[in-house]
Order: structure tokens, then C-alpha cells, then sequence
């Protein structure tokens, strides 16, 4: 029954994900051609996408905090892909992502597409690409997203965060803005740990769908800072931002 239910959940979250996209690929034509903003747009169509993902989910999401407003930098926790649920339904906003994902077949074009920034970790000089490129995408009408553990993990704690990425709030000095995610699932169900956070080599990415899809119901907490912590020294910047994170984090059940 359950494998049922999984399939189902999976068919139905293609057919929204294309429909939705179709729409928004279309209406995305007008803001260009006018030459006028297309952020208000894509804030509608990720947090209509957001909204229908969660539901085929049958997602809970609690929000604990107050979300900032645009422009901001926010960094968080990172436990799935499905982090990008509750952040999109609760900010309008873009995120910092690795390279590989834009490689990823169709995926990787409707991240782009939605403008989704990417940084290959693996080449320090895409670092200046990056941060010249974020310092003109933070406007008035979204906030950066940067998961700073630069992996995703299984909940129990909170991993060492990368500075590299932070060089550009550091250099400007902007206030850097956190928030933190958690999941639990139903009883009967898989422990959060096994069946929504995707971290490690131990399952592919459609495998952990398909184990995600299978659960009953999934709660999530997003949990946002009550303050916001800024330096010049990037390093310092992490470690402020990371024991911050801590003070509130909730592990995933």
C-alpha cells in the first residue's frame, strides 16, 4: 500500500511540477519582453509550486520567528532537498547552489530557470565569480539563501560551516540572517532521519524520492533567528553564524 501511495505522490508531483513550470515559462515572456522584473513573478510561481508540493506531501509546515523581508542573506541547516519547501512558502527568495545541480537532466534547466545561483566549491577562483554575481542579485524583490555546511546532513547536529561563501556579507558587512529546519514524520512511518533527510551515499536521488513519497504525513519546523550577526573577517562571520544556529536548533526526530 505504501509503495502505492509513493508512486502516486511521485506521478502527481511530476504532472504539478511541469504544469506549474509550463505556466511560469510562459508568463515569464512578458516581464522580459517589457523589460521589467521577473522576481515578483518567480516569487508567485516557487511559492504556488511550494504550496502544491507540500500538499501532495501531505507536508505540515510550522514556522517559529519572524522571516525577513527582501533583500536579506539568510543561511540554515541543510537536511534535503525538500528544505527548499518551507523556505520558499515562508520568503521571497533565491539560493546558492553546487554546479552539479545544473548538470541534473531537466531539473537542472528549471533551477536555472528560476534563478538559482551556482558556485563550483571545487574551483576557489568561481569563489570572486560568485560573490560579484550575489552582490547584484540581492534586491528589493529577493534575499540570498546559502546552506554554509555545503552538504546536506541527517539532522543531529549542526556541521562545520564554509567561509568561503560568506566573503561577500563580510565584505560589505551586511547583517546575516539564520534560520534552522527540522523534520519528523507520522507514527508508522520511517524516522525523519531515514525517510526526508538525503544526505551521505546510501541512497540515490530517485530511491530517497520514492522513500519520502512513501510516508503518511511529514512535519516540518523552520525556526527563524531572533538576530542577526555580521563581521568583516569571513571566518569569523561562520563561526558566529554556526553557534548562533545553535542556540535555537531542534535535531530531527
Amino acid at each position: 500500500m505504501s509503495k502505492i501511495r509513493g508512486y502516486f505522490k511521485l506521478v502527481l508531483l511530476l504532472v504539478y511540477t511541469l504544469t506549474t513550470f509550463g505556466i511560469y515559462w510562459v508568463g515569464l515572456l512578458i516581464p522580459k519582453l517589457l523589460s521589467r522584473p521577473y522576481e515578483p513573478w518567480r516569487n508567485l510561481f516557487m511559492q504556488t509550486w511550494a504550496e502544491g508540493v507540500a500538499f501532495i506531501f501531505n507536508m505540515e509546515v510550522e514556522v517559529e520567528g519572524r522571516p525577513p523581508e527582501a533583500p536579506f542573506f539568510l543561511v540554515s541547516n541543510h537536511l534535503s532537498y525538500l528544505d527548499i519547501v518551507p523556505l520558499y512558502l515562508s520568503l521571497k527568495c533565491t539560493f546558492v547552489a553546487k554546479k552539479a545541480v545544473r548538470s541534473w537532466p531537466l531539473i537542472g534547466y528549471m533551477v536555472y530557470a528560476v534563478g538559482v545561483i551556482f558556485v563550483d566549491r571545487k574551483r576557489k577562483t568561481d569563489v570572486k565569480r560568485v560573490n560579484e554575481l550575489l552582490s547584484t542579485s540581492m534586491n528589493e524583490y529577493q534575499g540570498l539563501i546559502f546552506f554554509p555546511e555545503a552538504t546536506s546532513s541527517g539532522g543531529e547536529g549542526i556541521l562545520p560551516f564554509h567561509a568561503s561563501l560568506l566573503q561577500f556579507p563580510a565584505d560589505k558587512e551586511l547583517p546575516v540572517h539564520t534560520a534552522s529546519i527540522s523534520y519528523a514524520t507520522a507514527e508508522g512511518d520511517e524516522p525523519a532521519r531515514d525517510s526526508v533527510c538525503f544526505f551521505g551515499a546510501r541512497h540515490g536521488f530517485l530511491e530517497h524520492l520514492m522513500k519520502s513519497s512513501q510516508t503518511h504525513k511529514i512535519y516540518c519546523k523552520i525556526k527563524f533567528g531572533e538576530r542577526t550577526e555580521q563581521s568583516s573577517d569571513r571566518k569569523e562571520l561562520a563561526a558566529k553564524l554556526k553557534e548562533n544556529i545553535e542556540e535555537y536548533f531542534e535535531p530531527t526526530s
